[in-house]
């Protein structure tokens, strides 16, 4: 079988392996693995008698007991892959175990290696074509848009489960660890076309608790600009319709967040409103409020390459494609 034992690069060929994370528990559930389902249940103490005792112990024979039932993992045709932690004490008694009829192989240098390669592949270069616009101007609309029309897309907002703003996590939903958030950007960059464009929404250089790394950053700094606007009654209408009635808990949360930001009047203001369920105010003054802040004035401020009327999203969507085409879709 298999004469290579370490691999040292995986993104943008997981599909080509069986995924096996064998480090012990403590560790998978602090620093989970994406796209990986398959894991070897032992804990750090386990590991420890291990590594005392030995496999011609009680724990070892236990141990190897467990690594005997995945025979089942190690029938199917596609080449397994460990996931373990240095020195691979577990790798490599299930590599020494299956290797023989099984093309199995160990990732080298663990979870930090897998950071330092998906830290590569931001570095790779990307045509970026980036949506900027005041809140309520529907990036995010026809950022999905442009997905169904078969454009790739990087939703940034998805991949941190937060809309990037104190109002960004109205579902409560748990953000990724940003090792995870790291590992998952990277895996969906690596599987993208690298001579195609990737539509992205313009974004702060955090989303809740997950920071997007400096060297993308630079990478998106230097796509294609393109403003949306729409009227104000329309972003309005849009908020009401993303934000109202799905958390006020939370709404509420972020109103006295933003206090002394807007003021204790104001904050105070915003909450009567949003208990009297007037979310059509709530959303002008929130508006009032974002298109006043330092970020959004930028926006006025900057040279943007194309500017669009999001009005209507088919419409708008067929605009941008019809723009980049002329522009024989950029570099």
């Amino acid at each position: 079988m298999a004469a290579i034992k370490y691999i040292n690069s995986i993104f943008g060929n997981w599909e080509k392996y069986e995924c096996l994370d064998v480090r012990p528990n403590e560790s998978r559930n602090i620093y989970p693995m994406p796209r990986v389902t398959n894991h070897f249940d032992y804990s750090e103490k386990e590991l420890k008698k291990l590594k005392r005792q030995g496999f011609s112990s009680a724990i070892g024979k236990d141990i190897m007991s467990r690594i005997e039932s995945l025979a089942t993992l190690f029938s199917k045709k596609k080449p397994i892959l460990l996931f373990d932690e240095s020195p691979f004490y577990i790798a490599q008694a299930i590599w020494q175990h299956y290797q023989p009829t099984s093309n199995v192989f160990i990732y080298k240098g663990g979870f930090k290696a897998l950071l330092k390669e998906a830290n590569r592949v931001f570095k790779s270069k990307y045509h970026f074509v980036i949506l900027y616009g005041e809140t309520g101007v529907g990036k995010t609309d026809l950022l999905k848009n442009l997905q169904k029309k078969g454009e790739q897309i990087l939703n940034l907002e998805e991949l941190a489960r937060h809309n990037g703003s104190v109002f960004g996590n109205l579902s409560n939903q748990n953000q990724p660890s940003q090792e995870a958030f790291i590992i998952n950007l990277a895996n969906i960059l690596s599987d993208f076309d690298q001579d195609k464009l990737i539509f992205v929404e313009s974004e702060k250089f955090s989303l809740g608790k997950n920071i997007i790394p400096l060297t993308l950053t630079e990478s998106l700094e230097n796509g294609f600009k393109v403003r949306l606007f729409l009227p104000k009654e329309n972003r309005v209408e849009r908020l009401v319709k993303e934000y109202a009635a799905v958390n006020d808990l939370k709404l509420k949360e972020g109103i006295e967040k933003l206090k002394f930001r807007i003021g204790k009047d104001t904050s105070s203001q915003l909450t009567r409103l949003l208990e009297q369920k007037n979310y059509v105010r709530v959303a002008e003054k929130l508006i009032e409020y974002f298109d006043s802040t330092e970020s959004y004035q930028s926006i006025q401020a900057q040279d943007f390459d194309l500017t669009i009327n999001n009005l209507e999203i088919d419409k708008a969507t067929e605009e941008l494609i019809k723009n980049l085409d002329n522009k024989k879709r950029l570099p």
